[in-house]
């Protein structure tokens, strides 16, 4: 969210202009969507306003200018914008009056032991260039006629739109400091439908690293992944050498002739730059060594466990690990950030490894619950460092996600690792209500939990030929009637039966 603050000396004629055709015929479907009390906004809220109606706002806050002749430098009116990025969620009116009564709040002109100044927010149509937007017009003149302190309005304004992006589940726009996704640009919304993609190429790649992040146990053997699915990948090293790797940017492949557009790993999330990544993989000196080869060759140089392929059957043990890890889940407390970010960051990668197999280049509901988990995982400067302890399972349920193999009763497991999935889902959404993050909270146990629901009905009514038509389907693997056991009190015949290896990650 981006938020501007002008000034100016007239409410009358800012009322006038906010309510009138803009300077380019942009303002449409005017109206108000909340206001300072001694405006009268409740009565007016989203009704079409008569000239009278303008002309008293525009009146209203002149008022208390007029009456006390208090003369603030440079204007008594105070015009602030709030603004999202184009292709971000759309917020209804009574959200953007909760938006505009938070920031008036913040900013004092509504404040304990102080008298009101009085504001009036007004919507309008999504802007010609996609943004959807809200103008709040004010008098810096309280109704006793002291001023309204405007002492670091820009900074203190910068935190509200830092709040509102985290608790309204929206984009973070690039620069700003605190939790949340980096915004995408208009230049690449533009160039995303000039080229008929199905997503930006920022947001697809996002996924993939994250993918590769999570399912990987080493830097080595995430480098490899990436590569392998197609992305294109540089390192960073430190200044004067090439020993020590830094960063690293990736980019989609392009066609002859075509320059990559390359992009940091800050660029696509704050917790896929390498250093947080970096905090999650098991690394000894020689694993250091290791990927600073596999940094340094355009193919890989040592193959390791994301060439093996697992067999149908391990599908069975994705469902087992993710029950066990929702039951871990049960015990965490809301308030412990640590626990539930890296809860959400590793069932975003299960469901981007998913993602990327199945939805293939038409990302469908399970990259939105990837990434939806993604910003769920973000974490400010001062919060813990995210822990995966509590579904350290998750590993293994991505690799498994992305590589098993499927045979005819694979849908029906499936199924059943969609209804463990949105277990944890839910358990995650719950834990942001709890801390009073609702909207969070709403999108990951509403909208995206019922979109689980029909992927759920969907892999129960539909075949494996169906579901992944590319893929060879196995017909030789394990009898049906095994998916008829428990797998709390059958796990020790489930091991037996059942690969258990080390190749998806899996730690006990």
């Amino acid at each position: 969210m981006i938020g501007k603050i002008t000034t100016g000396s007239s409410g009358r004629r800012l009322v006038r202009y906010l309510f009138g055709p803009g300077k380019a015929n942009e303002h449409t479907d005017q109206r108000v969507i909340g206001s300072g009390l001694v405006m009268g906004g409740e009565a007016l809220a989203g009704s079409n306003l008569s000239h009278r109606q303008i002309a008293d706002l525009g009146a209203g806050l002149d008022a208390a200018h007029e009456t006390f002749g208090t003369d603030p430098k440079g204007g008594h009116i105070l015009h602030l914008s709030l603004s999202l990025p184009p292709g971000d969620r759309h917020l209804s009116d009574d959200q953007w009056g909760e938006i505009a009564n938070k920031a008036m709040t913040a900013l004092g002109f509504e404040s304990d032991g102080l008298q009101p100044a009085a504001w009036v927010a007004v919507g309008h149509g999504t802007s010609a260039n996609g943004n959807q937007h809200v103008h709040i017009a004010a008098t810096l003149v309280r109704i006793d006629g002291s001023r309204v302190n405007t002492w670091q309005s820009k900074k203190v304004l910068s935190g509200v739109c830092a709040e509102v992006e985290a608790s309204y589940d929206l984009t973070v726009v690039d620069g700003r400091e605190g939790r949340g996704m980096p915004g995408l640009s208009r230049a690449e919304l533009e160039r995303t439908s000039r080229e008929q993609r199905a997503e930006p190429p920022r947001t697809s790649l996002a996924r993939m690293v994250r993918e590769a992040s999570v399912v990987s146990k080493d830097e080595a053997e995430f480098v490899r992944r990436l590569r392998g699915s197609g992305v294109l990948v540089r390192p960073r090293f430190e200044t004067g050498g090439e020993e020590v790797v830094v960063g690293y940017s990736v980019a989609m492949r392009t066609q002859d002739g075509e320059t990559p557009i390359w992009f940091g790993g800050g660029k696509l999330a704050k917790d896929l730059t390498l250093p947080n990544m970096r905090q999650f993989w098991e690394q000894s000196a020689g694993d250091r060594t290791a990927a600073v080869v596999e940094w340094r060759s355009a193919k890989a140089v040592a193959p390791g466990q994301e060439t093996i392929r697992g067999g149908p059957d391990d599908w069975m043990r994705a469902v087992a690990g993710v029950e066990r890890s929702v039951e871990r889940l049960k015990a965490v407390p809301a308030s412990d950030l640590a626990a539930w970010r890296g809860a959400a960051r590793e069932t975003a990668g299960v469901f981007a490894a998913w993602s990327r197999r199945f939805e293939v280049d038409s990302p469908g509901p399970m990259a939105e619950v990837a990434d939806a988990l993604a910003r769920s995982a973000q974490n400010r400067p001062d919060d813990p460092v995210p822990d995966r302890a509590a579904v350290r399972d998750f590993r293994g349920v991505a690799g498994i996600a992305a590589r098993s193999a499927v045979d005819k009763n694979s849908p029906v497991i499936w199924a059943s690792l969609v209804d463990q999935l949105g277990r944890t889902l839910r358990a995650i959404g719950d834990a942001h209500h709890a801390r009073g993050e609702a909207e969070m909270a709403k999108t990951l146990c509403g909208r995206l939990s019922d979109e689980l629901s029909e992927l759920h009905d969907r892999f129960t009514t539909s075949t494996s030929e169906e579901l992944v038509p590319g893929e060879q389907i196995h017909v030789d693997w394990m009898p049906l009637a095994l998916l008829d056991l428990d797998l709390d009190d059958h796990q020790s015949e489930i091991s037996g039966r059942h690969r258990l290896s080390q190749d998806h990650g899996f730690e006990r």
